[in-house]
């Protein structure tokens, strides 16, 4: 049995395969960099670079999703930079292909630090945090990146949508684009993007309140399912959308 001060050297979780969060976004990360790869996603990413927004969402949302699997202060940590990149693009203040290679660094740490935790069978700084530290650590990351998974939506129609049109309509004139536009693609039209967006405030919602009911979960015990069945949700009405959204995005 594992406490607040007994230190916990084992990074095997009792419940390693336990549906929740983690596995839904981990799988809609990977739905999600599948299709901004296939071959006439590429093709709308060579014309507009903006659309490389989307690989730095997806890279993000498979990370934090994969974190939720692997309970160590470093790991979780390394979750929440990469999540910190989420506001960071929404936002379009950088350059998205740039950003896209961040993300995938950050990833690849992400990778490393798994790897090296797993061949010495115990959590990076095991020894020198203590474990009512480290059990606050693993908890609180996580509630992080949710509400940082959130900001994405809220980004969207609070700091895009008042001011797309205006933009555009300056940048038309000007023969280019202004403000956040000279990073991301205008998407007031689709309406996947505003269904997205809302389900991932909704779902960052679920995480928080799921968390508060299982706490730092030190058993490991099976976790709520009604985020992961709303996750479902998400996708099932991003791809039935999608085809809809597919004229505004492939020529």
């Amino acid at each position: 049995m594992t406490n607040d001060t007994t230190p916990d050297t084992s990074i095997t979780a009792s419940n390693k395969y336990q549906i929740g969060p983690g596995l839904g976004l981990l799988l809609m990360g990977i739905m999600y960099l599948v299709f901004w790869i296939l071959p006439y996603t590429i093709e709308s990413f060579i014309e507009d670079p903006r659309w490389s927004h989307n690989w730095v969402y997806s890279l993000i949302i498979i990370t934090i999703g994969a974190s939720f699997y692997q309970k160590t202060v470093v790991s979780r940590t390394v979750a929440v930079i990469q999540a910190l990149l989420m506001p960071l693009t929404a936002s379009g203040a950088f350059n998205t292909t740039l950003m896209t290679l961040v993300a995938l660094s950050i990833l690849s740490v992400w990778i490393i630090v798994v790897l090296i935790e797993h061949r010495n069978n115990s959590p990076l700084l095991n020894n020198r945090i203590a474990q009512r530290t480290q059990n606050w650590v693993i908890m609180h990351s996580l509630i992080v990146c949710w509400m940082l998974i959130a900001h994405m939506g809220l980004v969207f129609f609070f700091g895009r949508l008042p001011f797309e049109s205006q933009l555009d309509t300056i940048g038309t004139g000007l023969g280019e684009s202004l403000g956040f536009l000279i990073n991301l693609p205008i998407e007031r039209y689709d309406l996947v993007t505003y269904v997205f967006d809302i389900n991932l405030i909704i779902l960052a919602v679920l995480f928080g309140y799921e968390q508060f009911k299982v706490g730092y979960n030190l058993k490991n015990k099976p976790w709520p399912k009604i985020s992961f069945r709303f996750l479902w949700i998400t996708v099932t009405l991003g791809l039935v959308l999608l085809p809809f959204s597919l004229q505004g995005i492939i020529p």
